[in-house]
């Protein structure tokens, strides 16, 4: 936009124009680096960024701002000569006048809020006038345009009015134009209203000293009265000339404010908004990888959750398992005890009847065992289900008290928002995440799962027929079955071919079939229960760790390019204050 506005020859002589380059790459660099914070919020400091670039090219830019009424139209209208511009006692439009020369007067609108008037006053020639509305109109368009515009300045004029000197909404404003490392000098108007010089001199010196307290160092302050230096102008009244005050002014715009001078501070506008841009997205830079390391530990606190999830499952998994050693080692006892009665010479009779001997050995070596067992694996498989909910719970709730609203707190400017709303949507989707599976946690199912896959371990190594039949007759049947052995023709066949003296050596091989067959069954049990435990907690890890990934690339990616753009800016901010030293010399 300002290309269109101030587009002008160069008044840059070969040092300034080698400077101008140097200035020109930095700046470039610069809009790079800020690109990296996609800042859809805080797209204005790039125009701004761009503005000041291209007034390199342009006239010196001269920009009078200040409260509305305060006198600035007028005291514009003092230095042309001519009351170029309306005078008035309201704010009348939401625009800015730009004054350049022309050979003729005229108006003409370039851009939605900007309005180029020409006028053919020496002045001109080299420097272009902005009268920017009232920072306290009442219209609020109005200060934003001000606002907007001061950042493309080369030098800003503001005008105070004697009545109501130094308020607080120009201390605002004066604070804002000074944080764009803006030269600013003070126009201290309307002191006709004032009739003694000693009132007029405390008045100056409140606004001299409010002002160096604010900027950090006392401006130039001029007294002045615009209206009476355009009434003497326009009757050529000498003595009213000289009592208005103007001729400093003047004199400080015309000779004071020479070439050199002005070429410095129009090299010194883009390199001020290029130190300030860096400075901030330096500083957010530094704001958002704070908030990233909070988000490292949220994913490290979550990964060591899970760690210890792992590790107390496997620590907690085996006392749970003394139950069914118990049981198994109570099968064990009697089983032995059952042989040592049976496997005899006194029980012939009662060995060759095998349905006999194995209803036997079910009722008091198996007896309800089945039931038992069932209960004992139900019971750790509940406890595993309700472990793996326990977890998910835990990361539901760590998430949720992540995402309390203190990050806001912390927010610096605009230029965060999207970045904000990324991280705390994806820190959002894990917390989602874990609510949706604790509540659609169905816990008769999870166990049903995990208990038909132990089953399923003992159905393949059972009998066909086994069915549908529960996980303890799975392994009261294998226990039971090993009464085959020992029983029926087996032992009749035995007895024919070996005598009697057999009959121990029998016995003792089905104590020893038996602890084989329990120590099996043992080891089936042990291995099929810590396997589900394993793929409970694999499975969780899996499903959490998933939900985490996109959370985790940003966070990573974030990291790297923040640190990189952080670096680049570092390198920017002292390349540039290298280049003011320069320009400072000359």
């Amino acid at each position: 936009m300002i290309r269109r506005i101030l587009q002008r020859g160069a008044i840059l002589a070969e040092r300034e124009q080698e400077l101008r380059t140097q200035e020109l790459e930095l700046l470039e660099k610069l809009e790079d680096a800020i690109r990296h914070f996609e800042p859809k919020e805080g797209a204005r400091d790039l125009e701004h960024l761009r503005d000041a670039r291209e007034q390199l090219d342009g006239l010196f830019l001269l920009v009078v701002a200040g409260e509305f009424n305060s006198g600035k139209s007028t005291f514009i209208n003092a230095l042309l000569g001519e009351r170029v511009l309306p005078e008035g006692v309201t704010p009348t439009t939401d625009r800015i006048n730009l004054v350049r020369y022309g050979d003729e007067p005229g108006e003409q609108l370039l851009a939605g809020y900007v309005l180029e008037r020409t006028y053919p006053a020496d002045l001109l020639r080299e420097i272009s006038l902005v009268d920017t509305p009232g920072t306290n109109a009442i219209i609020r368009r109005h200060e934003e345009l001000t606002r907007d515009f001061v950042p493309r300045s080369d030098l800003v004029l503001f005008v105070t009015s004697a009545d109501r000197p130094f308020t607080e909404s120009e201390r605002a404003v004066l604070q804002e134009i000074r944080e764009w490392g803006k030269k600013i000098v003070m126009v201290l108007n309307k002191i006709d209203i004032i009739g003694r010089q000693d009132e007029r001199d405390e008045v100056a010196s409140y606004v001299r000293r409010n002002a160096a307290d604010l900027l950090g160092r006392e401006p130039e302050v001029f007294t002045l009265s615009s209206k009476q230096a355009l009434d003497a102008r326009a009757t050529s009244d000498e003595k009213l000339w000289q009592t208005s005050g103007f001729e400093e002014m003047e004199e400080y715009l015309l000779e004071t404010l020479d070439q050199r001078e002005r070429v410095r501070l129009k090299l010194l506008n883009p390199l001020m908004v290029g130190l300030r841009l860096a400075a901030k997205y330096k500083d957010e830079a530094f704001q958002r990888l704070k908030l990233l390391a909070d988000d490292v530990e949220t994913i490290q606190n979550i990964d060591r959750q899970l760690a210890h999830f792992h590790e107390e499952m496997l620590t907690d998994f085996e006392p749970r398992l003394a139950g069914l050693d118990l049981l198994l080692q109570g099968v064990e006892r009697r089983g032995a005890a059952f042989f040592d009665e049976m496997i005899r010479i006194g029980r012939i009779r009662s060995l060759l009847d095998s349905d006999g001997i194995r209803r036997s050995f079910e009722s008091e070596v198996i007896g309800d065992v089945h039931q038992q067992i069932e209960e004992e694996v139900g019971r750790i498989i509940d406890w595993i289900v309700e472990r793996n909910l326990k977890v998910w719970q835990d990361i539901q709730s760590y998430i949720e008290q992540r995402q309390i609203s203190r990050y806001k707190d912390e927010m610096i400017g605009e230029v965060r928002k999207g970045f904000d709303y990324n991280r705390q949507a994806l820190l959002g989707s894990v917390g989602r995440l874990a609510r949706d599976v604790v509540g659609s946690y169905n816990r008769e199912a999870e166990a049903r799962a995990i208990a038909n896959d132990v089953q399923g371990t003992f159905a393949t190594t059972a009998m066909a027929e086994v069915g549908a039949i529960g996980l303890g007759a799975i392994v009261a049947t294998l226990v039971s079955s090993l009464v085959w052995d020992i029983t029926g023709v087996l032992l009749a066949a035995a007895l024919a071919v070996g005598g009697f003296y057999i009959i121990p050596r029998k016995r003792r091989q089905a104590k020893r079939n038996l602890e084989r067959r329990i120590d099996q069954l043992r080891k089936q049990l042990r291995e099929s229960l810590t396997r589900q435990v394993h793929q409970e907690v694999a499975d969780s890890s899996e499903r959490i760790n998933e939900g985490i990934s996109p959370y985790r690339r940003f966070v990573a990616t974030q990291q790297e390019k923040l640190d990189e753009a952080r670096g680049e800016l570092v390198s920017i901010e002292s390349a540039l204050l290298r280049l003011r030293e320069k320009i400072d010399k000359l």
